[in-house]
């Protein structure tokens, strides 16, 4: 399945959640724990749907990282692309990972009530809390991390960049290391926070680079 043909499966699945965000019943999906003025609040759960979602995400996912290589063309002179697409990949990222997340406290609370919800609330404190709110928190960053490495390294794009038509690829045409993959995306999680700064750091527009891209020797090149 070719590039192009993905962007549009893409972009139909995130259309699909939106409309059924926009419908549905507000639900946590992953594990919340909050102490708000003194009130407690733990909150955990997924649902069937949403499970759906994240394995189709996953196979398309799969499907790009394996699909023929793009062929690339000319530098991408832009950053504002480029920092949709960080949002677009974090959206898909969340809906792929907190789901799966979310089955930890969902069968967590099964075992410890006996009755079994797709998603829960409650005010009063359990016996650990605590580390299932760690445990999905220590799940769900490496995971994210991944999600953005893993492209970089297998050097195709990444969903969101497949969707807005752009690759990120070494000025030398090495395969990127997994230390390196892993050290730009930690790297780009600071950029897009601070992505006022990108258009005037370091910034070559006829090769597609801003300061990020002048650290590790990478590019946005578009594709066709």
């Amino acid at each position: 399945m070719r590039m192009k043909e993905l962007r549009w499966l893409f972009l139909t699945v995130l259309a699909v959640v939106v409309f059924i965000s926009n419908f549905g019943e507000p639900a946590t999906f992953g594990v919340s724990q909050q102490w708000t003025n003194g009130n407690y609040s733990f909150a955990g759960g997924t649902h069937p749907v949403a499970l759906t979602f994240a394995l189709i995400i996953a196979v398309l996912y799969l499907l790009l990282m394996f699909a023929p290589p793009a062929h690339l063309g000319e530098p991408l002179p832009g950053v504002f692309r480029r920092f949709v697409t960080f949002f677009l990949d974090f959206i898909l990222g969340m809906i792929l990972i907190t789901p799966i997340i979310g089955l930890l406290p969902v069968l967590t609370e099964w075992k410890r009530t006996g009755t079994f919800q797709w998603h829960f609330e409650r005010t009063l404190h359990a016996p650990g809390d605590g580390w299932l709110t760690a445990t999905g928190a220590i799940l769900l960053i490496p995971a994210l991390v991944f999600y953005f490495a893993f492209p970089l390294i297998r050097r195709r794009p990444s969903p969101g960049a497949c969707i807005t038509g752009y690759q990120i690829v070494p000025d030398d045409g090495i395969t990127m290391t997994v230390r390196t993959a892993t050290l730009r995306t930690l790297l780009g999680f600071i950029a897009a926070c601070a992505a006022y700064l990108a258009p005037f750091i370091a910034r070559d527009r006829k090769k597609g680079k801003f300061w990020l891209d002048a650290i590790f020797g990478t590019r946005a090149l578009r594709f066709r």
